[in-house]
């Protein structure tokens, strides 16, 4: 199988691992506080890549602690992520990282020298447009059912570009340190920084494990085990198999079944200008990753 081959594998197997997880995690964290959920669902993904982590031979050298610095964007990237999903919905903040793969193409270009041709400048700014639109539905369609929330939009944006910087920089890791090393030092990362934060809500909340119920749980575990082990795993495999840009291309899918999961779990549906936004990304996206 060609490398391309299996970064095609890795991008849809992702896709449908984590096509639900902005819809499950706005539903579970009613019931558990954003940083106390972040820091059970690393936790349990730690320990299930604890034991291969430790067959790994791993030298503690200077890059390991780069990588523990670059670990620090997915884990913003993260918290960010589920404190704007609170207020937006889910389908704009599924959507909003379909935006990834433009970002990473200038990102590409400004630190690694990647080149773009005009083309691909005009594509990327199409996709740009889109993203704008859709942050910017809250103040554009006032009054409109499923335009999100500004505040929320905003977070959720500022988590992709964190997001975006580690997909670019990933890929350099790659050349010393296996996809599953680099997603089990993210994890470990995430797990302590979530754990210190957790303890700020629990001093301002009830305790929330009181109100746990099967929707809480199964929403725990399928974000812990299938959209964080699985989908993070297959994206780094993904960046190792591909380009930046093409890695990141998992993003273009997610949505569509973001989508699917919000309207029968949540009721949301898409009005226009979302549908016009996320038709300029895609639009933008699929011209800028297939024309030469």
């Amino acid at each position: 199988m060609s490398n391309k081959s299996k970064a095609v594998v890795a991008i849809i197997a992702g896709s449908i691992l984590g096509g639900a997880v902005s819809t499950v995690i706005k539903i579970t964290i009613r019931y558990i506080p954003p940083f106390n959920f972040s820091f059970i669902r690393f936790f349990i993904a730690s320990i299930c890549l604890l034991p291969l982590f430790l067959k790994s031979k791993i030298k503690f050298d200077r890059d390991f602690g780069k990588l523990l610095l670059l670990s620090v964007l997915p884990t913003l990237n993260i918290a960010l992520f589920v404190i704007g999903v609170k207020t937006t919905t889910a389908s704009i903040a599924q959507m909003l990282y379909a935006g990834t793969p433009l970002i990473v193409g200038i990102l590409s270009y400004f630190l690694f020298g990647h080149k773009l041709s005009i083309k691909r400048w005009i594509y990327i700014t199409v996709g740009l447009i889109g993203v704008f639109l859709v942050i910017l539905l809250p103040l554009i369609q006032k009054n409109v059912a499923f335009t999100g929330d500004i505040k929320g939009n905003i977070l959720i944006s500022l988590g992709v570009i964190s997001w975006s910087f580690y997909a670019v920089y990933s890929k350099e890791f790659q050349k010393k340190f296996t996809p599953l090393i680099i997603t089990s030092i993210f994890f470990f990362v995430a797990t302590a920084t979530f754990f210190v934060l957790s303890f700020f809500e629990i001093s301002q909340n009830n305790p929330w494990w009181f109100n746990l119920n099967t929707t809480s749980i199964f929403g725990l575990l399928y974000v812990s085990l299938c959209a964080t082990v699985g989908s993070y795993l297959l994206s780094q495999y993904s960046f190792k198999y591909a380009n930046p840009v093409i890695g990141s291309f998992s993003l273009y899918l997610t949505p569509i079944f973001a989508y699917i999961s919000a309207f029968f779990l949540l009721g949301e549906k898409l009005n226009s200008g979302l549908l016009i936004g996320t038709v300029l990304v895609f639009t933008s996206i699929a011209l800028t990753t297939y024309k030469k």
